[in-house]
């Protein structure tokens, strides 16, 4: 580079340098901060359209609720109910519920009920045959182990993203056990998604995990993202900005992608603003940059670039005869005169120089060896055609700088090393073999001489020669190792071998391993009749060389020099030695194996007797779930062994318990542990007994399932001891939680007044403070009656009740209170605690308390897709906003505080919620949502 353009470089990268410093600290501060408040919005919209889609899944939860526990629906299902398709399966219905998908199945799974609706021809039409096929037993939709509770979530159907919602088929009054289930479906059209995101400006997509969209590094994040309970938030470029999470289909997995894309004002804002800033700071440095540039060329960089264009020339055009000429008395002038100088050396020394060469380049590229020169650091300067070939080292490898190193063995450059050492100590080269790594990745073995290169009377490389000898040693190291291994070989195999002359039957060779076994020397065996040593017979009976016979895996007898017999297995492989036919038999000693069978025979007979005699339940199964085996304690519980086994265990277990189980056990299986699991079964009179399984997988020989071990243990009276245990807990932890610190403190104002009043000398004082201490008496023998009260709420099974029925029965304490009660109510039906009477009991003492004026009381019900709302609305004086939310606490109110608490503590129960909306002046209004599922309307 030359001096002007490296000045002017310098100036520049100075200039870019503080321009650049003070960018980064206005952008990192400001785009930050953008950023961020970007990254949050864009969270917080994600996290509403997730919302909406949640409110989705409600409405569909709502509708199957309406239409599982439903008389009409289970008469249906059971085939007791012929015009139920005319009357309610009808367009208007898809139309007006938004659906896109109906299907009711039976228990079994076989589909009763399926039609999809068609919404441009606002007609009914067969579901998708990809949705038909998920409706198997196993899917999650068919799950009927709560009828009051629906299963929501969704599928993939051609492709397309379809909201699902299951109710268990089941009378109105939920009696009876589900037979069947009723499955509604949305699919996520554009008109849907649109309604999910607010603003309008908000673009909202669902994606599915396998959409081109989505690049694998983007999917991992979100995953990893939804695993940590957070959203992605990805720039899709420098105006949108998209926002992400993971939606999980019915079977739990993966399934796909929430997209929520809106504009970037915040951050194009942002960078607006700090593109003006920088371009400002920007234009005051190129100004000053171009003052000095000038002021700097005009007194000294001319010069410079005159004499180096000169040298350039010269370089260039490769003519060192040419001299420089530069005007002045200063120090380039002078510099001038010694690069020319320089010149008159190099032209007398380069004429010498490539007279030498060319004789020398031309004798080494005739060699067939590998030529080679280097540098003391072994740069390599100079390769002949044979190493170019070998090693694909040319000259342009060369010119970049490639050291001898990189071709080596790491293993040869110590020695290496050690042998140039000798050569520069006045040495022979100890020519020794290196292992070099070629062009084709291939390893050559070869042996290497150097000598030393002098230039001007000191040493400045090695040159030197390559012979390959990898063929060679090759072969040598093939041939010994082949030896050693077959001697290896003989002598550590722990077969008995013979190697036997066919003709003359005797033995000629024997290993180790069988003399061991016979218990003599090599020389008591060699050259004696094969007959005479191992399976011995009649002359001219052997079965092999005068029967033709083929041994193989052959039980036969070993004979000892002492006179013992072995019984051994043996086999025979006729082979060529030396040009001879002879026979290699081999033999394994069989006495082990006889040990071992005996050995079994004893285990199956006492391991049996244990298992007949435990107190626990012993099985196995196939794979298949089939039992193969299961112990004669079955027969406690009325089974006989015959009954068990070859037929499915799940059909022993409980229907409500199947799914659980399968569940278990494929987890456990996938892990590859032990698996554990509690279940209910039905002994052979009916009766449901409690059974703790533990099992293990049963392996074959190469680690392949095939079965599996387990054991059953009755678990009856535990159980129901740990349910005892847990509602006695439950009911003490509610009086603790309520009580403890409300009565503490009354009680320490107790004290606190007691105290006061000893220390008081004032009649009027002391009779004030004994009327406080009254009234805290009072509140406390309050609070513990409430805990009576409270004590029963969620202690006793929430139950269906018919809400007119229960007003009714609570009016009866308010016939003298002048009011009137209008019930418009018809024969609706609501899921909850048993204490419900005491929640429209405390309405309508709240409303007399505190109505004033009140003259009316009205209870009535509105519908909608969230669910059930009645209302009991009076006409008296209404509660005030500030209070609306606190009346419903503990403790809030003129009387005991405790009324409207505990109205909302029993509704709870069953997830019923409670809020007062009325306008105060004009009456109180208490709405009671009551979602989907636990109300109905009896017919």
């Amino acid at each position: 580079m030359k001096l002007q353009e490296k000045t002017s470089l310098i100036l520049v990268v100075l200039l870019i340098l503080v321009i650049s410093l003070i960018s980064i600290f206005v952008s990192a501060i400001s785009l930050s901060s953008d950023s961020s408040l970007e990254h949050k919005y864009v969270i917080q919209e994600t996290g509403q359209v997730a919302g909406n889609l949640n409110t989705e899944f409600a409405s569909l939860s709502a509708i199957t609720s309406g239409w599982g526990p439903w008389n009409d629906t289970y008469n249906f299902v059971m085939g007791n109910e012929p015009d139920y398709i005319r009357t309610n399966l009808v367009p208007e219905t898809y139309h007006t519920l938004r659906l896109d998908v109906i299907a009711i199945t039976n228990r079994d799974g076989d589909v009763v009920y399926a039609g999809a609706y068609d919404q441009a021809n606002h007609l009914i039409v067969a579901v998708p045959e990809s949705f038909r096929q998920q409706l198997s037993p196993g899917n999650p939709l068919m799950n009927m182990t709560d009828p009051h509770h629906s299963v929501t979530g969704i599928l993939v159907v051609d492709k397309n993203p379809l909201l699902v919602a299951s109710q268990p088929v089941i009378h109105s009054d939920f009696s009876g056990t589900p037979d069947g289930v009723v499955i509604v479906g949305r699919y996520l059209h554009e008109n849907e998604l649109a309604g999910l995101g607010s603003p309008a400006s908000l673009s909202v997509r669902v994606l599915s995990v396998g959409d081109p969209v989505l690049s694998p590094s983007l999917l991992s994040q979100i995953k990893d993202d939804a695993a940590e309970g957070t959203g992605t938030v990805v720039p899709l470029d420098y105006t949108t900005v998209a926002g992400y999470t993971l939606i999980r289909n019915i079977y739990g997995n993966d399934a796909f992608v929430l997209q929520v894309v809106q504009p970037r004002d915040i951050y194009q804002q942002g960078v607006t603003m700090t593109l003006y800033y920088i371009l400002i700071v920007l234009g005051s440095g190129l100004l000053f940059g171009i003052i000095v540039l000038l002021l700097l060329d005009r007194l000294v960089l001319s010069r410079v670039s005159s004499l180096s264009l000169q040298v350039y020339t010269i370089g260039r055009d490769e003519d060192i005869s040419r001299r420089m000429v530069i005007d002045g008395n200063d120090e380039f002038t002078g510099l001038a005169v010694e690069i020319n100088h320089m010149l008159d050396t190099l032209e007398t020394t380069q004429k010498g120089l490539q007279a030498s060469e060319g004789r020398f380049r031309e004798l080494a590229e005739l060699l067939p060896l590998i030529v080679f020169e280097m540098d003391t650091a072994g740069n390599l300067k100079y390769v002949n055609k044979a190493g170019v070939e070998r090693f694909g080292i040319t000259e342009q490898k060369i010119l970049k700088g490639i050291n001898i190193r990189d071709y080596l063995s790491p293993d040869n450059i110590e020695m290496m090393q050690h042998g140039l050492s000798t050569v520069i100590s006045g040495g022979k080269s100890p020519g020794e073999i290196y292992t070099l790594k070629q062009f084709d990745g291939n390893l050559m073995r070869a042996i290497v001489y150097t000598s030393l290169i002098y230039r001007e009377g000191r040493i400045t490389g090695f040159r030197g020669i390559v012979l390959d000898i990898s063929e060679r040693i090759r072969l040598e190291e093939a041939l010994t190792e082949s030896e050693e291994y077959l001697r290896a070989l003989i002598r550590s195999i722990r077969v008995g071998i013979f190697v036997i002359d066919t003709k003359t039957h005797r033995v000629i060779d024997v290993n180790p391993a069988a003399l061991e076994m016979m218990g003599t020397g090599r020389d008591a065996v060699i050259n004696q009749l094969c007959h005479e040593v191992i399976c011995p017979a009649e002359a001219g009976r052997c079965p092999i060389t005068d029967l033709n016979q083929a041994v193989d895996n052959a039980e036969r007898t070993l004979l000892t020099p002492d006179g013992r017999e072995i019984s051994v297995i043996k086999y025979v492989v006729p082979l060529m030695l030396h040009g001879k036919p002879c026979l290699l038999e081999t033999f394994i000693d069989n006495t082990y194996r006889k040990q071992i069978e005996r050995k079994l025979a004893e285990n199956e007979e006492k391991y049996r007797a244990l298992a007949e005699n435990s107190a626990d339940i012993i099985y196995s199964l196939d794979m298949a779930g089939i039992c193969t085996y299961i112990s004669p304690q079955a027969n406690i519980y009325g089974f006989l062994e015959d009954e068990i086994i070859g037929k499915p265990i799940r059909n022993f277990i409980h229907p409500e318990d199947i799914d659980r189980v399968d569940q278990d056990l494929a987890r456990d299986l996938e892990n590859g542990a032990q698996f554990h699991s509690t279940f209910r079964v039905f002994d052979k009179w009916g009766n449901v007994t409690w059974f703790d399984e533990k099992g293990t997988l049963r392996l074959d020989q190469s680690g392949k399932p095939v079965g599996i071990y387990g054991v059953l243990r009755d678990v009856t009276e535990q159980t129901r001891a740990k349910d005892a245990i847990e509602l006695a807990n439950k009911k003490l932890n509610l009086m603790n939680n309520i009580t403890r610190h409300d009565i503490l403190n009354t009680i320490t104002g107790l004290l606190g007044c007691v105290d006061i009043a000893n220390a008081t000398t004032t009649p009027e004082e002391r009779d004030q403070l004994l009327e406080d201490i009254r009234e805290l008496t009072r509140v406390i023998q309050w609070q513990i009656s409430f805990t009576k009260e409270y004590q029963e709420v969620g202690v006793q099974l929430p139950l269906w009740q018919n809400v007119t029925d229960v007003i009714q029965r609570i009016l009866v304490n308010f016939e003298k209170s002048g009011l009137q009660f209008i019930i418009d109510l018809e024969k609706t039906e609501i899921y909850a605690d048993p204490l419900l009477e005491k929640v429209f009991y405390n309405l309508v003492d709240n409303a007399i308390r505190y109505g004033e004026k009140a003259t009316t009381i009205t209870f009535y019900f509105q519908i909608s897709d969230k669910g059930l709302s009645l209302t009991c609305e009076d006409d008296g004086a209404g509660i005030p906003s500030e209070q609306k939310r606190q009346i419903f606490e503990r403790g809030v109110g003129r009387n005991t505080g405790m009324g409207l608490f505990l109205t909302r503590e029993i509704l709870a129960i069953t997830g019923i919620t409670i809020v007062e909306n009325g306008v105060y002046g004009k009456g109180a209004r208490f709405e009671i949502h009551i979602p989907r599922g636990t109300f109905r309307f009896v017919r």
